[in-house]
């Protein structure tokens, strides 16, 4: 059972993943939440695979904003409608960093309602 309720976006191309080692851009967020996220990308990922990611946005400020998680591939699956892989992905471990990036969009969303 899902632990924390998911962020969605309108646009598809907000928040940017990238590897973390080469800096290449793997895909973007499809939704996030505190515990993982579902990654849009061009080509599959392996369940179970082990990824050291990049997370990277701009802030309503226009600040760019980064934080380096460690997540693990639950499942992965091509969206025939999009275009797009997606894969479902968990954070590994403990990302207080994460989790803050996390809580601040879900503050900015509430404001707005």
């Amino acid at each position: 059972m899902r632990q924390s309720s998911r962020i969605t976006f309108r646009s598809t191309f907000r928040i940017k993943i990238s590897d973390r080692e080469s800096d290449a851009l793997i895909g973007y967020a499809g939704d996030v939440s505190e515990c993982g996220m579902k990654l849009l990308t061009d080509a599959p990922v392996e369940p179970g695979a082990e990824l050291k990611l990049r997370v990277r946005m701009r802030d309503r400020q226009g600040e760019m904003r980064q934080v380096d998680v460690n997540m693990t591939c639950q499942w992965s699956q091509e969206n025939t409608r999009t275009g797009f892989f997606e894969a479902g992905l968990a954070l590994q471990g403990d990302s207080a960093e994460y989790v803050r990036l996390i809580e601040s969009m879900r503050k900015v969303r509430e404001e707005k309602v």
